[in-house]
């Protein structure tokens, strides 16, 4: 029978014994890389799984940071809230006082100036121009501190 092979079948049968002795191979657990290919595919899914994780430790960081930023910013807009109604309270409180419209005594005037002087000196960056008013129409603003 062996005489009877031709070239084609010559190679049919080797191709036949290569599966064969592949499948059986493959079966025992023996593997054939001879590119490494199998490497690769573990080296890049372990890069991507690796850049994943960072990626997602950076947005965890990001929502917490967002949602820190939000309890702050409504921390400071309450306190904004709470500082404007003292204030216009304080306003009326003192518009309303027995003695809103008397002089202010020089020597108390001087010595609140040389209060409001030495808070500036320890303070500067609060003694900036103050904002002007549209309301008061006027556009000049009156500088908290001592003259320039």
């Amino acid at each position: 029978m062996i005489r009877v092979l031709t070239p084609v079948g010559w190679a049919i049968l080797a191709v036949t014994l290569v599966v064969a002795i592949a499948a059986v191979g493959h079966g025992l657990g023996l593997r054939w890389d001879p590119f490494d290919m199998t490497g690769r595919r573990l080296r890049t899914a372990e890069a991507r799984a690796s850049i994943a994780a960072a990626d997602a430790g950076a947005r965890r960081l990001e929502a917490e940071g967002m949602a820190d930023q939000a309890r702050r910013l409504d921390h400071l807009h309450q306190q904004s809230v709470a500082v404007e109604r003292m204030t216009a309270l304080a306003a009326a409180q003192a518009r309303s006082a027995h003695d809103a419209s008397h002089p202010l005594d020089p020597a108390r005037a001087d010595r609140l100036h040389r209060h409001d002087r030495e808070l500036c000196r320890l303070t500067p960056a609060l003694c900036g121009p103050a904002p002007a008013d549209p309301a008061a129409g006027g556009g000049q603003t009156l500088r908290a501190g001592p003259p320039a």
